[in-house]
């Protein structure tokens, strides 16, 4: 499935999921803490031109959940809107393990 945008009688803009879905997963792993987005960790939802999203993440046992989460949607919000021509709704980080590591 594509996400059609309409710019303006010029033409049309045409992201197809996985463009969306690869910004998002980039976005998210660019912070320094995250260890991966796991699985088919990226789920989004268009409506309009308001993309929501589910992001699933391994983070490292050294930093703070909490911190890390608002860097991931913060760096999301910031990739997907100057990438592309839509908005960011609401961004739903999901720690779903925290990786420890060997000293």
């Amino acid at each position: 499935m594509n996400v059609k945008r309409n710019n303006n009688s010029s033409g049309s803009v045409t992201y197809g999921n996985n463009v969306l879905r690869s910004i998002i997963r980039l976005a998210a792993q660019e912070i320094s803490g995250v260890e991966s987005v796991c699985g088919r960790g990226v789920r989004f939802y268009v409506t309009g031109d308001v993309v929501d999203a589910d992001v699933y993440i391994e983070v490292n046992s050294e930093v703070s959940c909490s911190d890390i989460a608002y860097k991931v949607q913060d760096n999301i919000k910031k990739s997907v809107e100057t990438m592309t021509d839509y908005k960011m709704g609401v961004i739903n980080i999901n720690i779903i393990s925290v990786k420890f590591l060997k000293h």
